[in-house]
């Protein structure tokens, strides 16, 4: 079962006991530990009338049993004592993606990506959404102020915009620990969350959080060319030469901003057109974030992701990786492997693992691990497409399909098996695109999984569906296959019929750009 453990009713009764007889000699947070949180599992509308009879606010966790950062938050964060204790204000509530209804809930919340965190108000508008980056010793602080709030985020938000002079210290905290690379609500355009937030780090009275607004701007704001590179105005080089160093001078402020130092900082950095400051920009970030790898307090896919700075820093024209860093990223990819012992954590970590030696040019070390892991994942079908993908890389487009088929056949959860059956068409698609019979086998098992969830045509799965259709609708004007396409259409007028009332968004399903 996703998510939480199974137990007997004897076991339960077991806990129970125990847990009432030591109740009174415990810490109020060791109690909350013990007892885990109290998640209601896919309940939204019973959760939202305990908020409106008890006043309390409702947490809701929205991830999927593949989910890598899911396993990390429920193997992390869900077990501190801290955050469990802070939970007992609110009244939590556990969405898992296939569950029923899951993804007409997330079209309502406007939540898509696994994982998100969001907090709502009883009548179900957004107080807030946590970010997964934000510590664990901030987040107790963040539910704190959001278990008063009693305004919804468009109010803070229009604040912050109009007189960001104003906002108070608690509004500064959740604007702080904010999600804003995941929320298509209210900034599907990147391009609005980063105006904002430079906004909020002209205004903001704390240099730390200056900063992390700043660095925030930068990530969402800076776009990759046709290339695949990034072209940066001569104000963005400045607020790089500027920002980085003040940063990396704080241990704390790097711990802090740690997902966006290992991942979208140093392409930015290698983006430098002087060779010099690139190399000593770099080397500091390298050097910072080895003390991060370092913090055995920190979770081990944080640790382990702070190689992925060497690899982008490191990377040539030609794709090579210098063999220093490629034996630096084995060396980490074997102790995370090493040191995830636990299920949970393993989900979490050992997909970045391989993805980090794939990077480096190690695909045979890659696929080891993987294979490997198909083994002991009670989610291999998540691997499997990892598998594929480094196939795909490797120009072998049979072993690319093969993987892809088996990784949708094996898939679990009725919205997971869509986006499997998506995946596994697409693969078809680029790899074997003259082949009308395996195209539309493949597009035949998308529209048969949407067909076994009538009413399930919503967020996550209406925004990947409609991709895909697209990506079919560019296959037949180049391919030809006008035929296939219309007999796909007909197959899926039928499904489409079933949606109710996203029944007119389904029908668009192919429809050109």
């Amino acid at each position: 079962m996703e998510g939480f453990e199974v137990r007997s009713i004897w076991f339960l009764f077991a806990v129970t006991f125990a847990l009432a007889a030591c109740h009174r000699a415990l810490p109020p947070a060791e109690v909350a530990a013990a007892s885990g949180i109290a998640w209601r599992e896919g309940d939204v509308d019973d959760a939202l009338a305990e908020a409106r009879e008890s006043g309390k606010p409702v947490i809701l966790y929205w991830g999927a049993k593949w989910c890598p950062p899911c396993n990390q938050m429920k193997s992390t964060l869900f077990k501190d004592p801290a955050f469990i204790a802070q939970t007992r204000n609110f009244v939590p509530v556990y969405l898992d993606g296939d569950s029923e209804g899951a993804q007409r809930w997330g079209e309502r919340f406007g939540i898509s990506g696994y994982p998100t965190v969001i907090v709502l108000r009883a009548d179900g508008s957004e107080i807030t959404r946590l970010s997964s980056a934000t510590t664990v010793s901030r987040l107790a602080d963040v539910l704190k102020a959001a278990a008063g709030r009693t305004t919804p985020i468009e109010t803070l938000f229009a604040t912050a915009r109009k007189d960001a002079a104003s906002l108070s210290r608690d509004d500064w905290q959740l604007l702080a620990a904010f999600d804003w690379r995941n929320d298509p609500r209210h900034f599907a355009d990147p391009a609005r969350a980063s105006a904002l937030l430079e906004r909020l780090a002209r205004a903001v009275p704390d240099p730390v959080l200056k900063r992390r607004f700043a660095l925030l701007a930068l990530v969402t704001g800076t776009r990759q060319g046709p290339d695949g590179h990034y072209a940066l105005s001569p104000a963005q080089q400045g607020r790089i030469r500027e920002l980085v160093p003040a940063i990396l001078a704080s241990p704390a402020e790097v711990t802090a901003n740690r997902q966006e130092l290992s991942y979208a900082l140093p392409p930015l950095i290698a983006a430098l057109p002087d060779a010099g400051q690139r190399a000593a920009l770099g080397g500091s970030l390298v050097s910072a974030l080895d003390h991060v790898y370092a913090d055995a307090a920190l979770p081990i896919p944080d640790r382990l992701g702070t190689v992925a700075a060497d690899i982008a820093l490191a990377k040539r024209p030609s794709g090579a990786i210098p063999a220093p860093v490629l034996a630096k990223v084995r060396a980490r990819a074997a102790w995370a492997d090493k040191v995830a012992t636990d299920a949970m954590v393993r989900q979490s970590v050992i997909s970045n693992a391989a993805d980090l030696l794939h990077e480096a040019g190690d695909d045979s070390g890659a696929k080891r691990l993987l294979e490997a892991e198909l083994k002991r994942s009670e989610a291999p079908y998540y691997y499997m497409l990892d598998l594929a993908s480094i196939a795909e890389d490797e120009k072998d487009g049979p072993a690319a399909i093969a993987w892809a088929r088996k990784a949708y056949e094996t898939a679990q959860g009725s919205a997971t098996r869509v986006q499997w059956a998506i995946a596994y068409s697409q693969t078809v698609l680029r790899q074997a695109p003259d082949d009308k019979a395996a195209v539309e086998a493949s597009a035949a098992a998308v529209i048969d999984e949407l067909g076994r969830n009538p009413g399930s045509y919503y967020q996550r799965t209406r925004v990947k569906v409609s991709a895909w259709g697209k990506a079919l609708r560019a296959w037949s004007d180049a391919h030809g296959g006008s035929a296939v396409l219309a007999r796909l259409d007909t197959r899926m007028a039928g499904v489409c019929a079933k949606q109710g009332e996203a029944a007119a968004d389904c029908r668009t399903w192919s429809q050109a750009a």
